[in-house]
């Protein structure tokens, strides 16, 4: 007689699972908790004292929220699991919110983000609205340090979790969005090249963020957010360049910049140019407002390179 098949533990693990395997890790592998350590670049002596769940409050939802000591001062890691979803709109700044709330009540307060290392390396710039970023894979690695057969096993679930993820989600395209991008990119490349936006793919319903690098330093990006008929210059944490401070706005840069407003989300500091609002489908958005919006963030590029040539001319 031959053997049946084995079947699989676990076909498919969503966020969820891995939230429970995460939470036991970080509470008893000390090859686990080191990698969170070393992202956040804290020194001494650290223990991980409890660890608990989907923890609600009034800005929403932390995946998972760890108590740490640190030299005998109190604090709490935020950890965001993500295997393929989105953010949710401004779910990274309510991270950052929440961090800098119980750091006046915690002591000590840090968020990280845990996804496989194709969506930490992505150029989503709520990745970097987080303190540090930990991969599934480094996670996997020191799990497998173990050497015992439990540990291979339960690495080789988030292995499976993270293959599972490369071929689970498929962009549903919305015809029209890509075809809003493909204009928008034909207009940048053509008559705004400083701006460096790069050929789009297919996009799905809700791509309405499209996001300039340009010439500009690390973790500094200029995002016109269409729905919100707003063109960002954001200083990302971490990022090279140091922010725009009030002072620098002159009356006469202010007049340049049409009015542009400093303002503060969460730990990134954002200098806000209003554009003209898109209709209520922002597919269909006319070539003159793609124009507004990229004359928006050309005017946003020349501020910052300005200032950056001036900083590096005079050291200051």
């Amino acid at each position: 007689m031959n053997p049946q098949p084995t079947p699989e533990i676990l076909p498919r693990l969503y966020e969820r699972d891995i939230d429970v395997l995460l939470q036991e890790e970080l509470l008893f592998n000390s090859g686990v908790q080191n990698l969170f350590t070393r992202a956040l670049d804290l020194y001494g002596f650290v223990r991980f004292v409890d660890c608990r769940l989907s923890v609600f409050d009034q800005s929403g939802e932390t995946d998972v929220l760890t108590a740490i000591e640190m030299d005998g001062q109190k604090g709490v890691l935020l950890i965001e699991n993500k295997i393929d979803a989105s953010f949710q709109p401004r779910q990274a700044e309510r991270y950052r919110e929440r961090t800098q709330a119980l750091e006046s009540s915690h002591g000590f307060a840090r968020c990280v983000l845990v996804a496989p290392e194709s969506y930490v390396g992505s150029l989503n710039p709520s990745v970097s609205a987080f303190d540090a970023s930990v991969s599934y894979e480094e996670i996997t690695a020191a799990i497998e340090q173990e050497g015992t057969s439990r540990a291979l096993h339960r690495a080789s679930l988030i292995k499976r979790a993270i293959e599972r993820a490369r071929s689970s989600y498929i962009l549903v395209e919305a015809p029209a969005v890509t075809s809003l991008w493909e204009r928008i990119y034909r207009i940048a490349s053509s008559e705004f090249p400083a701006l460096e936006m790069k050929p789009p793919s297919g996009k799905g319903s809700n791509s309405s963020w499209v996001i300039f690098k340009g010439a500009l330093p690390p973790k500094v990006t200029i995002d016109w957010k269409i729905k919100k008929a707003t063109v960002d210059l954001s200083f990302w944490p971490g990022a090279s360049a140091r922010a725009i401070e009030d002072a620098e706005l002159t009356p006469d840069a202010r007049t340049k910049l049409r009015n542009a407003v400093l303002r503060t989300l969460g730990s990134t500091r954002v200098l806000t140019m209003p554009v003209s609002h898109a209709p209520s489908d922002f597919s269909r958005i006319t070539d003159e407002g793609i124009r507004e919006a990229l004359t928006a963030a050309t005017l946003l590029l020349s501020f910052l390179l300005q200032r950056e040539a001036k900083v590096t001319a005079t050291g200051r």
